[in-house]
């Protein structure tokens, strides 16, 4: 990636997230990474294509900064807390990201094609958990309830020690895991 292209994705995500789409105009963005609005223009032909890069990009990034090592030698609930739990110091870490997956995950301007190509990215994480299928340790699901079922158990432990900081320590983090790892073992 070009680096005035990363800086129009790093700087339109804030952006995106504390305005919205129609609340973020891409002269402000252009402004905002310091480039000219021609040169928006010219990696991102409209402000949907921009979107639906960032969209891409975002979830990319999740992905690669969260990939698992699996390690067999460790029981199978470890080897699922270990990837949950990068996710969500992951998103801890990073809000803008989750919020803007969050935000715009059902938005129109996000095209059929690019949630496909991103889900398939998402197939290494779904090997994880047929190792828990095939030892018969967390309950037979199709890909898509569990994908909706992880991702969804990870954003609301972002959302609630976002707004409850305070609430953030260990015993809590690992309760939030065993009532994720409840709804899906057996």
């Amino acid at each position: 990636m070009k680096e005035k292209e990363q800086k129009i994705l790093d700087n339109a995500l804030p952006l995106f997230v504390e305005k919205g789409f129609h609340g973020t105009s891409t002269a402000e963005i252009a402004k905002t990474a310091g480039v000219a609005t021609g040169t928006l223009f010219h990696y991102f032909k409209t402000k949907e294509e921009l979107i639906d890069r960032l969209y891409i990009y975002t979830k990319e990034s999740i992905l690669e900064a969260a990939q698992g090592d699996y390690d067999e030698s460790k029981p199978f609930k470890e080897n699922v807390k270990s990837l949950w739990l990068k996710f969500v110091c992951l998103g801890l870490k990073e809000p803008y990201k989750f919020n803007f997956i969050m935000t715009f995950h059902c938005s129109p301007y996000i095209t059929s094609f690019t949630k496909g190509r991103i889900e398939d990215k998402f197939v290494e994480l779904l090997e994880v958990y047929k190792k828990g299928f095939a030892h018969n340790q967390i309950k037979e699901m199709y890909d898509e309830l569990l994908m909706d079922y992880f991702w969804g158990n990870i954003l609301n432990t972002i959302m609630h020690f976002e707004k409850n900081p305070e609430r953030m320590n260990h015993q809590n983090i690992d309760l939030s895991f065993e009532l994720f790892w409840d709804g899906i073992s057996k």
